[in-house]
Parts: C-alpha cells; sequence; structure tokens
C-alpha cells in the first residue's frame, strides 16, 4: 500500500512532528513497507 505526501504529512501532523521534506519522503517509504507487510 502507497502512503501518499498528503497522507504522510496528516500523520506527521495527528503526530506533532516537523518534518522536512527528506524525511516526509522517507517516512512515506518507510510506512508504505510496514503497511505491505499486513497486506
Amino acid at each position: 500500500m502507497e502512503l501518499s505526501r498528503e497522507e504522510v504529512l496528516h500523520i506527521a501532523l495527528l503526530a506533532r512532528l516537523g518534518l522536512t521534506e527528506t524525511e516526509v519522503n522517507r517516512l512515506s517509504e518507510q510506512l508504505s513497507n510496514i503497511l505491505e507487510n499486513f497486506e
């Protein structure tokens, strides 16, 4: 399951994280990989 940039930013907002663009990209990839394990 691929997460969009907007979804990652929404998760970061809920967790009150301030992320750089690099961190958003990295987190998007990492969260997508985690979710793929549950599919």
